[in-house]
This record gives structure tokens, C-alpha cells and sequence, in this order.
């Protein structure tokens, strides 16, 4: 690789690894209370999200993002369910949030994933892939392939059909060296761009991602009619492990 290119510099990675759960949003899509801190089989959806990380080996500290008006009642919260995190002040955006995670993280930290805080679901390992994809490739993250049918909507009908070949749905965690991250929000930042995720900003500044296969089953909790299935889920994976 040329000097110019961004990964042509990379310094060597410490090994500590750290996870940014943003749970600042509002959840207007799900309705009533943000779903974040919604009951999911007796406790909030960013709890059972963050004890997938808390419980995994590989990583080494957790850092919540949350609305500034929650931050005392989520340290509290997360505390009372014997989670230590950093819980900090996000932003008025999920992409502010993880920049505020990111200042947030602790020294020696070498690698970073973000996962979303609707995402109780994921596995151990699925976390471990993407560390691992990361140590390897410098940035990594979850996806599946596309398995429906993609097609244009025309108003109220249907346009050309658009071939899934190579398409993915996108998950979490996403992950990147601290460093990586770190230079692809502040680019984005410089010239005022807001990106999906966390893989759309490296990839603008010049850092390949990394595919990982992801799971079906690591569904985000994102409409109303998710609720019911995330309960019955849950109760199936309760009854399984216990």
C-alpha cells in the first residue's frame, strides 16, 4: 500500500478491547418508553444487551452512551444488575454518541466494537468473530446475506425487481483498532458527514471492513410488532439455558 494510504501507518494494536452501546436514542419508531429500557424477561433490553458483553472473555470494559437527563438513573440501574460501565453523556445523534464513547474508553484500549443497544440477542461467538476479524484486518462487522426478493417501490406499486447478489443486511457489532475509528469520526466530523453505521464512515476514510457472517437471530427490536417476537424468543432461550 501506498504512504497515502491511511492503513499503510497503522501502529501496532493493544489488546484490551472495549464495546460502545449508544443507548441515547428516543425509539420513536417503537413507541411509549425508549426500548432500550423496555422489560425484556425481567430486565431492561440494554441490560441483557450489555450482560453478552460483560460475560464474554474478550472483552474488557463496556462504555453507555445515554441521554444526559438518565445518566445518574442508568448508572444506578446498571450498578443494582452488577454491571460496571462507563456510562457517559451522549449525543443528540447515534453517530455523536459513539464519538462521545469513544473519548470515553479506557487507556490501553486497542480495539473498539459498537453494538446497538436494541440488540440483546447476539452470541458469544459472534463477539469473538469480530474481535478476531478486527486483530486481523484492522476493521470488521456482522452481516447476512440478503435472502428476500428486492424490489423498487413506484408509488403504490411495484417497480424492477433489484438483484440480491452480494448484498447484506448489516448488524452488530461493528468493530475497528481504536485508532481507525477514532480518524474515521473525525473525518466525518471535518466535513459534516452523517453515516449509517460505523462502516460506512471507514470505509469513506479509506479503512476496508471486514465481512463477518452474522446470525439471523440478532435481530435489532426496532418496531412494535419486534416486541412479541423478542418475549417469545427470550422465554425459548431462557427455558434452553436453564
Amino acid at each position: 500500500m501506498g504512504d497515502d494510504d491511511p492503513t499503510s501507518r497503522a501502529s501496532p494494536v493493544p489488546d484490551r478491547v472495549a464495546v460502545i452501546v449508544p443507548a441515547a436514542g428516543a425509539g420513536t419508531r417503537m413507541g411509549g418508553l425508549p426500548k432500550q429500557f423496555r422489560l425484556l424477561g425481567g430486565a431492561p433490553v440494554l441490560v441483557r444487551t450489555l450482560e453478552a458483553f460483560a460475560a464474554h472473555p474478550a472483552i474488557d470494559a463496556l462504555v453507555v452512551p445515554v441521554p444526559a437527563a438518565e445518566q445518574r438513573a442508568a448508572e444506578a440501574m446498571l450498578s443494582a444488575y452488577g454491571l460496571a460501565a462507563h456510562v457517559v453523556v451522549g449525543g443528540a445523534t447515534r453517530q455523536a454518541s459513539v464519538g462521545e464513547g469513544l473519548k470515553a474508553v479506557p487507556e490501553g484500549t486497542g480495539i473498539v466494537l459498537v453494538h446497538d443497544a436494541a440488540r440483546p440477542f447476539v452470541v458469544a461467538d459472534r463477539i469473538a468473530a469480530v474481535v478476531a476479524a478486527v486483530r486481523a484486518h484492522g476493521a470488521a462487522a456482522l452481516a447476512v446475506p440478503v435472502a428476500d426478493t428486492l424490489r423498487r417501490g413506484r408509488g403504490e406499486t411495484f417497480g424492477e425487481t433489484v438483484s440480491r447478489e452480494g448484498l447484506y443486511a448489516m448488524q452488530t457489532p461493528q468493530g475497528a483498532r481504536l485508532d481507525w475509528l477514532r480518524a474515521a469520526h473525525a473525518a466525518a466530523e471535518a466535513d459534516g458527514t452523517t453515516g449509517t453505521d460505523e462502516v460506512e464512515l471507514l470505509q469513506r476514510a479509506g479503512y476496508p471492513v471486514q465481512v463477518v457472517e452474522g446470525d439471523p437471530r440478532n435481530l435489532k427490536l426496532t418496531r412494535p410488532a419486534d416486541w412479541a417476537l423478542a418475549e417469545a424468543l427470550w422465554e425459548r432461550r431462557a427455558q434452553r439455558e436453564g
